[in-house]
């Protein structure tokens, strides 16, 4: 694997006015993204050749176990990486046809929340429990290049309410985090991440703290808003039925890299990644009546710990010894699915 080269600063600012949708062009594009922090004069890399391209409107899941890489990858796209301690170490990303790999600060304030949308995992963290709904709303609006009157922001805030489907919407706006059931709290952080209408919209397991009846409720939701407002998606789930229900494609990972991407329906019938294989089999409704589910050997490496080859032979049940040596085998074209397994074609 060819070693990351050095991060540069861009100074350059995207001009509020440039977030330009082309239908001909990926509106995200990530390309072998390694996400990761210096220690000890040696690099730690959280993620490791993450790569997928997305189309304006389209919708993209992002499945695999705890410690895949799956939140420090979505966190990049709109520039946080620094508040968590990593940062861009190699790679490509473009986000509307910007390059903003190594960007700085000034230059990702346009893009987050104009350019994307972010619902983080936790809403209870991503409130602020001393503001009120209303006060928060009109933080994110006022991130807009648009001169709002104090009256006209407070008919927005009230209209993003509205828009998530709150109930006495005008008495949610007065209240705050801690007065509201979580699944109020999730519809006022899809709503603040929807207060600029940016063309594409990036949930962290959105609905992993809720009970069931509320999921389904919060997955009707974005779904009625994707078609609504006509924006891309992107949703990290452990869950792939959530993610079938709401995304055209899956993309699979494990151990900071891309191994599957292709169709929804084409990954449920077919994978063609022994993990994708390994994630289907283990989750409910796929185990035959009376019988247990079938488990996944073993445990994820830890960061710094992966296996020379590929990193998830040592669960594998398809793992040969070619297998077990070089890198991280690249992605290929098998059946329409980019897999990263020298075995795809046995994958069953």
């Amino acid at each position: 694997m060819a070693e990351p080269q050095a991060a540069q600063t861009v100074d350059a600012e995207v001009p509020d006015d440039e977030i330009v949708v082309d239908p001909t062009v990926p509106y995200l594009e990530v390309d072998h993204l390694k996400i990761g922090l210096m220690r000890e004069g040696a690099e730690l890399r959280i993620v490791d050749s993450a790569t997928f391209a997305l189309q304006p409107g389209a919708s993209l899941g992002i499945v695999g176990e705890s410690g895949s890489g799956k939140t420090m990858l979505c966190r990049s796209f709109t520039g946080t990486l620094g508040r968590y301690g990593v940062d861009v170490m190699g790679g490509r990303l473009e986000i509307a046809g910007h390059d903003l790999t190594h960007a700085e600060e000034k230059a990702w304030r346009p893009i987050r929340g104009r350019a994307v949308g972010y619902v983080p995992q936790s809403s209870l963290a991503g409130l602020n429990p001393v503001l009120t709904v209303e006060t928060q709303l009109l933080e994110a609006l006022h991130l807009g290049s648009r001169k709002l009157t104090k009256s006209d922001a407070r008919a927005e805030a009230r209209r993003l309410l509205d828009m998530v489907k709150i109930p006495r919407a005008d008495s949610v706006l007065h209240e705050r985090s801690h007065q509201l059931s979580g699944g109020m709290r999730q519809r006022v952080m899809i709503a603040a991440a929807l207060a600029l209408s940016p063309p594409l919209l990036v949930l962290d397991e959105p609905t992993t703290a809720l009970d069931v009846t509320v999921q389904y409720e919060i997955l009707v939701l974005i779904r009625q808003l994707r078609e609504q407002l006509g924006m891309g998606l992107i949703l990290v789930s452990h869950d792939l039925a959530v993610v079938e229900f709401l995304c055209s494609r899956v993309m699979t990972m494990y151990a900071g890299a891309t191994v599957e991407l292709a169709a929804s329906e084409s990954i449920r019938t077919r994978p063609r990644h022994p993990y994708t294989n390994a994630l289907l089999h283990s989750r409910l409704g796929m185990a035959e009546r009376g019988k247990d589910l079938v488990a996944i050997p073993g445990e994820s490496p830890a960061v710094g710990s992966w296996p020379l080859g590929c990193r998830f032979w040592p669960r594998c049940a398809y793992a040969a010894d070619a297998c077990k040596v070089g890198d991280q085998p690249e992605t290929r074209m098998v059946d329409r699915h980019l897999t990263a397994c020298i075995r795809a074609e046995d994958v069953t």
